[in-house]
């Protein structure tokens, strides 16, 4: 019997996985907490074999608590499932000892089996997810092409600031704005300050945290 602890502040999304652990075979759910802090004091408790995790909670948030769990030596498995699948999350969560990522669209039976899966040792990640994560990387390799100042330039242009501005901005000639411009359009392969500005918007603006969001 794998042993599960479900970890949301969704009181609906608990009682649904719940009960959707009740009625598998081999599964059943020894516990459902609504805060970080309540899922670290029933991990130490029930000793569950899988914890089932979301990671948008008030309070202590989902990767708070896998790092907590890890540096206090828990090696329970921990599968997330929630809905954001953002890499700027995704990585961090895995980073912090995640061992597999779901996201909530999944039907019943793909969660009861990515449970299975990790407590056999898995490591079970969403297809989508995964996706993401690799168009990410691949974006972060061609955003090292640039350089830090490139980086300051092309921010600005992103928020519509021309070159003028820019120049004052950074302390720095119209001339000099203008030349990295160029440079930055040849890098990343565009042809205006508009899609330079798409790009910068996709690849090196930071998402925002979920904490206070519904997932």
């Amino acid at each position: 019997m794998i042993r599960v602890l479900v970890v949301d502040d969704h009181a609906v999304v608990r009682r649904g996985i719940s009960s959707l652990l009740a009625a598998a075979d081999g599964l059943e759910c020894v516990g459902a907490a609504a805060d970080g802090d309540s899922a670290l004091e029933m991990v130490d408790r029930l000793d569950p074999d899988v914890v089932l995790l979301d990671l948008s909670m008030p309070g202590r948030d989902g990767i708070t608590v896998i790092r907590s769990l890890r540096e206090r030596g828990r090696t329970v498995p921990v599968l997330v499932l929630t809905s954001f699948g953002e890499p700027d999350l995704v990585l961090p969560a895995l980073m912090a000892g995640a061992d597999g990522y779901l996201l909530k669209y999944q039907d019943g039976e793909s969660i009861l089996d990515a449970v299975r899966c990790i407590a056999a040792g898995g490591a079970p990640v969403d297809p989508m997810v995964t996706s993401a994560v690799l168009a990410d990387l691949r974006d972060r390799g061609q955003g090292d092409l640039l350089t830090d100042r490139e980086k300051e330039v092309l921010e600005l242009v992103r928020q519509g600031l021309p070159n003028k501005v820019i120049a004052r901005r950074l302390r720095i000639s119209e001339a000099t704005v203008k030349t990295h411009v160029t440079r930055i359009l040849q890098r990343i392969g565009a042809t205006d300050r508009t899609q330079a500005a798409l790009w910068a918007e996709r690849r090196i603006r930071p998402a925002p945290h979920p904490r206070g969001s519904t997932g």
